[in-house]
């Protein structure tokens, strides 16, 4: 799973140092700005939006994984963990559909609290940090 949302990371940084635009280069390279306050305070800045978008979407991977991954049957073979996975599994192969919508209604609240609590503020810091007006 860690290496799975790796990748989302990597794609997202990458594509980020790729669209760092060349007159920051020319500028720092023109006021000899050292390697690493050149790291520090012009590329790491630079590419913090792009690195909160990877881990949003490197987050919501190893969540459906996660969930997925609680309740597994390999033929006669099943295998259960305690969470909400193996929960809402559990209730739909009985067939009880108030216990389904309980837990996705749970789970939903934890996405939506995850995303106003941690990933709004992440995201109005890197707007913040790197606008250039």
């Amino acid at each position: 799973m860690i290496l799975g949302t790796d990748w989302c990371i990597l794609f997202n940084v990458t594509a980020g140092a790729s669209a760092f635009p060349s007159d920051f280069r020319e500028a720092a390279a023109s006021f000899r700005v050292r390697p690493r306050r050149w790291w520090r305070e012009v590329m790491l800045p630079g590419i913090f939006p792009y690195y909160v978008t990877g881990a949003i979407t490197a987050s919501g991977g190893a969540w459906n994984a996660t969930i997925v991954a609680e309740a597994v049957s390999w033929g006669s073979e099943r295998l259960s963990a305690s969470g909400r996975g193996a929960y809402i599994a559990q209730m739909t192969e009985a067939g009880d559909c108030p216990r389904i919508a309980l837990g996705v209604a749970v789970m939903s609240v934890l996405v939506i609290l995850t995303n106003r609590l941690l990933w709004r503020p992440l995201c109005a810091l890197a707007k913040r940090r790197t606008r250039l007006d």
